[in-house]
């Protein structure tokens, strides 16, 4: 079938109308009312979701390049994660209370409101110690191109222009790491910035249809917060920094992978904390290998905007969370988060890495040890990041909105270990490193040149939706003048020494306002509304 807006609409002319109209006037109404309903429909598909609906258009395909792991790979990935889904019944929430991770006591209770049958928690554990089973072989073949670092994302149609301003934002804070760009649908406008503007910020739009073409059924229909862990796996790089299309970074994070730079060095797995506490259900650890339930304040909950992943040393945890997120929705995302704020793959790779070293220190796991190389001192750890994300926004009308404000990982200074060592001594490589890091006095205080992350909450970075007034993108004050994204820019100034709200816009207004995009009107109308803003707030 035509899958072009045109060709959705075009069944109208065969439609057998006057069947209808031989009943009189009753006939006569319905008909209006039907006619009615399409040109709304149309309007609606034409001129404003047909620039954001999704639409099969031939886009760089990564299996065609070499940048993606191979379909055998994929065969045997999406074959494993299968044989071990989740048979249970979907998790229920008892008793649910909006505040669950609101308690101002850090001393309460872990909360323990799921609903689970004896025997659906017995499919659970089976499925789990199935896939654990499986793992350390599975891991051991992880494809990547090996001493590869790069930044990776995910995002489609709807949300291309956050990652618009992300590429544009990266290059700003000076980083030179390649990106790669996984798309889950594309459409005319997208794959055009794909093909002339993003290779000259040295990023990469990737689609995995091809690869997957020709499994079926194999591969299953994948929601929202799943691309991720697809995208991460499927991505080349050995060392990634996977950051949310509406993650922005504001400080170079290069230096993150730097020679002998820690905690990575260390670790090989990093991640950050978001505002709350940690809600995972005591029952997750059961059902993961009989783990001690760990205190409630022993870490905040997890952020997933933002992940550094070494692949080589965490092939096996970033598989047990990608096994986590495949049976996510109805299973392991309640089980993790029961219902709390941001619920969805937040939880699922930290907690992928605790379950894996927990098992390997009771002798239920034997990892892979491939990543091992006697001489060099590497290590595999995980660290958590323990200083807790700030908040920075603007008020207009009454009205605040606002980002997460993200520190880069600052361990405390400690001594390298020696590189002596002559044999494969497990114990010698592994580390928990979360010991890099220590809970202090939790003042919030803006450091200078500190923040790394501008991570949206509330008003996404697509200057796309600059037309759309429900969208919040451009507000204005009292006396109706434009305000800016980011609310006070003294802080800006102050926590980063220049102006990067400004300097998105004129990189961004660089993107949308160029010739090869002049085809599409939309953006020439973002274009034009963007120069108006800029010219009244920046200038």
């Amino acid at each position: 079938m035509d899958q072009t807006p045109l060709g959705r609409l075009a069944f109208l002319r065969h439609f057998p109308l006057k069947v209808f109209l031989r009943g009189g006037k009753a006939r006569f109404a319905a008909v209006a009312i039907l006619l009615f309903t399409f040109a709304c429909l149309a309007y609606r598909l034409f001129f404003y979701d047909g620039f954001y609906a999704p639409a099969r258009v031939p886009i760089r395909h990564p299996n065609n390049d070499n940048h993606a792991p191979p379909s055998g790979w994929w065969v045997e990935f999406f074959t494993r994660l299968e044989s071990t889904r989740v048979t249970a019944r979907a998790v229920k929430i008892k008793d649910w209370d909006a505040a669950i991770n609101w308690k101002p006591d850090i001393n309460v209770t872990r909360e323990d409101i799921v609903k689970l049958r004896g025997d659906d928690e017995a499919k659970f554990r089976q499925s789990h110690a199935s896939l654990v089973d499986q793992l350390a072989l599975f891991a051991s073949h992880l494809p990547y191109e090996a001493n590869t670092t790069g930044i990776v994302t995910t995002a489609g149609v709807a949300n291309f222009g956050q990652v618009i301003s992300l590429v544009l934002m990266t290059r700003r804070t000076g980083s030179r790491l390649p990106i790669q760009i996984f798309l889950d649908s594309s459409s005319p406008w997208v794959d055009l910035v794909c093909a002339k503007t993003m290779p000259r910020y040295n990023a990469t739009c990737l689609s995995l249809d091809d690869t997957w073409a020709g499994m079926g059924r194999l591969v299953p229909k994948f929601v929202r917060f799943q691309w991720k862990f697809v995208s991460i796996i499927a991505s080349t790089f050995q060392n990634v920094l996977f950051l949310d299309a509406d993650c922005l970074p504001v400080m170079n994070p290069d230096a993150i992978f730097g020679q002998g730079a820690e905690p990575f060095t260390s670790a090989g797995l990093i991640t950050w904390p978001d505002f709350w506490t940690p809600t995972v259900s005591p029952l997750f650890y059961r059902i993961a290998g009989g783990m001690d339930v760990p205190p409630l304040a022993s870490r905040a909950s997890s952020e997933s905007g933002m992940i550094v992943y070494d692949k080589a040393r965490h092939a096996d945890s970033l598989l047990l969370a990608a096994y986590y997120n495949y049976n996510g929705p109805k299973h392991y995302y309640p089980l993790l988060s029961q219902h709390a704020a941001g619920e969805g793959d937040k939880e699922t790779f930290l907690q992928a890495a605790l379950v894996l070293e927990a098992l390997r220190q009771q002798g239920a796991y034997k990892q892979p040890t491939a990543w091992m190389e006697p001489g060099i001192g590497v290590k595999k750890g995980y660290y958590d990041v323990k200083k807790l994300p700030s908040v920075h926004g603007r008020s207009a009308k009454g009205k605040w909105t606002g980002q997460k404000n993200t520190d880069p990982p600052a361990p405390a200074p400690r001594k390298r270990e020696g590189a002596e060592a002559t044999s494969i001594v497990e114990e010698d490589f592994l580390t928990n490193s979360t010991f890099l890091a220590t809970v202090g006095d939790l003042v919030l205080e803006h450091q200078h040149g500190r923040t790394m992350f501008f991570h949206h909450a509330g008003v996404k970075p697509d200057f796309t939706r600059i037309l759309d007034k429900k969208w919040g993108l451009v507000e204005t004050d009292e006396a109706g003048r434009y305000v800016r994204l980011w609310g006070d820019n003294g802080w800006i100034m102050e926590t980063l020494g220049r102006d990067v709200e400004k300097l998105l816009w004129e990189d961004s207004m660089g993107v949308y306002c160029h010739e090869e995009l002049a085809q599409f009107k939309r953006l020439q109308e973002v274009c034009a509304q963007m120069r108006v803003i800029y010219q009244q707030v920046y200038t």
